[in-house]
């Protein structure tokens, strides 16, 4: 999602009678990580969830939401370094198993 599609979620969730302000792309960074990142975001209302959540809560809660979110980065890098470890060994494995070299 970009800025400016999270500036549209969030005109579609805000209520009439009230006014948001345009999202500083230093906030809307942090937007995005939390979008991205954080395990209570699903994967298909995410947008929408996030836009509601800037609306009725503001960026207070969205930096608190930022360390679950930076957690589970790691954790997804980390799935992703080891998956990629399992593959090489997997690979080394079926080299080795047609007689190649040790």
């Amino acid at each position: 999602m970009n800025k400016q599609e999270f500036m549209n979620k969030v005109a579609e969730v805000t209520p009439k009678e009230k006014k948001i302000a345009v999202v500083s792309d230093t906030d809307y960074a942090l937007v995005e990580r939390v979008y991205t990142f954080h395990p209570a975001i699903s994967e298909t209302e995410g947008k929408r969830q996030i836009a509601e959540l800037y609306v009725n809560f503001g960026m207070v809660l969205i930096m608190d939401m930022l360390p679950r979110a930076e957690v589970m980065a790691k954790k997804e890098s980390e799935l992703r370094e080891a998956r990629a470890a399992l593959s090489r060994i997997q690979e080394e494995i079926e080299e080795i198993r047609r007689g190649g070299e040790l």
